[in-house]
């Protein structure tokens, strides 16, 4: 499957391309990708085959983000794959929420760098992608944005206060949220809110718990409150991306 993709696109004949496969190829905790024009999965690496619980590169050649993640999450990837390719400009650092194999959730980083022949067409996107908080890149002094991310990640039903999280890892509110701002782009309130939202999505395509009790279960005041926030991160009511889902899924 992959030399038959090869053979009918000039993506990974680009020298550019070449030398980032050469590069990243065994790299750990950085999970690498090359996509052509039409955000399908040319080459990754390593490290992002294990992610995935895939065995061989073929098994994701030609797919797409579509063929991997929910709608709205496969959505905002491709039109990011886009925007990067139509102007020619990288996109660096972006905070992404995605899930593994085993349907963990986790944040991440991500950049992508378009790739163009000698006219200036774009052949595809290259990137690469590495878990928040990444301790390898950061320093000592980011520490309580960093476990703050991973106690948050891991506790999305909880009730957390950024209050509370400052107290816990010994640093005042403002720091936090500078810390917040300088790791990941956002500040912790609207960090605790996505979490909760994304994994209540995962609840809303894996069980057939229903709305009222989810927006209890996320620590929302009622069902309206929930359904609102849902609406404004995810563009649609928890109950239609559930049927959406469910749709896709046959």
């Amino acid at each position: 499957m992959h030399s038959s993709y090869q053979s009918d696109s000039g993506l990974l004949d680009s020298p550019v391309a070449a030398a980032m496969i050469k590069l990243f190829e065994h790299v750990p905790d950085t999970y690498f990708f090359l996509k052509d024009s039409l955000s399908r999965f040319a080459h990754v690496n390593q490290a992002l085959l294990e992610r995935l619980g895939l065995d061989d590169v073929s098994q994701i050649v030609g797919t797409s983000d579509h063929d991997r993640y929910p709608p709205h999450v496969a959505d905002q990837l491709v039109e990011g794959d886009k925007r990067v390719m139509e102007s020619g400009d990288p996109f660096i650092n972006h905070a992404d929420i995605l899930f593994d194999h085993r349907g963990r959730l986790e944040w991440f980083s991500t950049s992508k760098y378009p790739i163009l022949d000698d006219d200036g067409t774009p052949l595809g996107v290259v990137g690469t992608t590495h878990r928040f908080p990444n301790r390898q890149s950061r320093k000592n002094t980011d520490h309580a944005a960093e476990n703050s991310i991973d106690f948050i990640c891991a506790n999305p039903t909880s009730r957390i206060r950024v209050a509370d999280l400052a107290e816990q890892f010994g640093i005042s509110e403002r720091q936090l949220h500078r810390q917040f701002i300088k790791v990941i782009g956002m500040n912790p309130q609207d960090f605790i809110l996505r979490t909760r939202i994304q994994a209540s999505a995962a609840d809303l395509r894996k069980t057939t718990e229903s709305l009222a009790d989810l927006a209890t279960k996320y620590g929302f005041c009622d069902q309206s409150a929930y359904s609102r926030q849902f609406w404004k991160l995810i563009g649609t009511t928890p109950g239609e991306y559930r049927k959406i889902n469910a749709q896709s899924q046959q």
